[in-house]
């Protein structure tokens, strides 16, 4: 009975002052709103960057080459690689990955362009998906072929179209320039999130790579895909003594196998991190909103002053008065913190559409928001319901 009371009190201060009351909501409005739009979207970008990783990833293991123990001799080989492809039946492939950034050329039009260049294989490792055509063979590796699979943002910059297959065109790279058959286009690797400006991506068969460029034929490191990701630090440690018996280093420790699941988990904690940090800025606001609904109470108090001196006068208890502006302030923010909950979830549909992505949203945020909302009217509304609950009666009856 007596928190109903103090309920209805404040709901009706608060209407007989809807502008004030209004715009002391705003900075809790502004606060929550856009912790649920950076909490949400940034939940549903990173499950999306993890689910694209881990299609891939989790399965994948890089051996790599230790530059600072080891000879010329001992980098990885063509050969090497051949070995470690057919080294177990859990190996579905392996592949190094040259990566070096390029210029395509057609006609007048250029564009900055990644080129990788890799075994048949690095079409798994890279969750390359084909948009027409196909990807380069172990035959057009082998024998060096010149053709090339090209993204849909270069397909869309030099013709207008993805079903460019059988078309030429130039890539630049090392001051070498090379022309070469598009065989297939695939999706860009941006998806959704690509700006202008960013480059677009081509991928070469290593061979044919290594012919253009006149690159060195060894290796600092190799991919390895298994049939699952049981199998990856088996693999990893097979590849190690596989390497060492070829090139006749064992018990130096050149090699050194990565499983991707530990980088995942890095990623993982890097953006939780970035996540939070960013929230944490948008939830200054709160505060400054906190400071307003004290700020606005402390008005209110000294507007109801003589109110508060009939109050006890009549007999109300100090705790009673402290109670009652404490529920107020605590009325006033949590009715701030719903409407801000409201807009930052549609907030978040709108900008999460934009970026091709769906907002992640977790029952504890909801709760913690709104729990957060109410706590931050209490905290900032004690000062204000203390002044007024040690208000003297005669001193309050008294003020103008």
């Amino acid at each position: 009975m007596f928190f109903k009371e103090n309920l209805k009190m404040a709901l009706e201060s608060i209407k007989s002052n809807k502008m004030r009351s209004f715009l002391t909501m705003l900075g809790i409005i502004i606060g929550i709103s856009s912790v649920i739009v950076i909490v949400s979207a940034g939940g549903g970008a990173q499950q999306y960057m993890m689910s694209q990783f881990e299609s891939v990833g989790t399965t994948t293991v890089i051996v790599s080459v230790d530059s600072k123990k080891a000879l010329d001799s001992e980098y990885i080989t063509l050969d090497d690689i051949s070995a470690l492809s057919e080294m177990a039946d859990y190996i579905k492939g392996a592949t190094p990955l040259v990566q070096f950034y390029g210029e395509a050329i057609y006609k007048d039009k250029s564009m900055d362009t990644l080129i990788c260049g890799g075994t048949k294989d690095v079409q798994s490792l890279n969750a390359v998906e084909m948009v027409s055509g196909r990807f380069f063979t172990e035959a057009d590796d082998l024998s060096q072929k010149n053709v090339v699979v090209i993204d849909e943002l270069l397909a869309q910059k030099f013709f207008g179209t993805t079903d460019v297959v059988g078309m030429d065109l130039d890539l630049y790279l090392w001051d070498q320039r090379a022309k070469l058959q598009i065989v297939g286009v695939c999706a860009s690797t941006y998806g959704e999130f690509y700006m202008e400006g960013l480059p677009g991506t081509a991928y070469l068969p290593l061979h044919t790579l290594l012919s253009i460029s006149n690159m060195d034929n060894t290796f600092g490191s190799v991919y390895l895909q298994t049939t699952g990701k049981e199998y990856t630090e088996t693999a990893g440690n097979t590849a190690v003594r596989l390497l060492e018996s070829r090139h006749g280093n064992r018990g130096r420790d050149v090699y050194t196998p990565q499983n991707m699941l530990a980088q995942m988990d890095m990623i993982n904690d890097a953006l939780n991190l970035v996540q939070t940090f960013v929230a944490a800025v948008a939830a200054i606001s709160l505060v400054v909103g906190g400071i307003g609904v004290m700020n606005i109470m402390l008005v209110a108090v000294t507007e109801r002053t003589r109110e508060i001196g009939i109050r006890k006068s009549l007999g109300a208890r100090t705790n009673a008065i402290l109670f009652q502006f404490l529920t107020e302030s605590a009325i006033l923010t949590l009715i701030g913190g719903l409407i801000g909950l409201a807009l930052g979830y549609l907030g978040s549909f709108v900008f999460c559409t934009f970026a091709g992505i769906t907002p992640l949203f977790t029952p504890s945020t909801i709760i913690m928001t709104v729990l957060f909302s109410a706590g931050v009217g209490i905290f900032f509304g004690i000062y204000p319901a203390r002044k007024a609950a040690r208000l003297h009666p005669i001193d309050a009856l008294r003020h103008d």
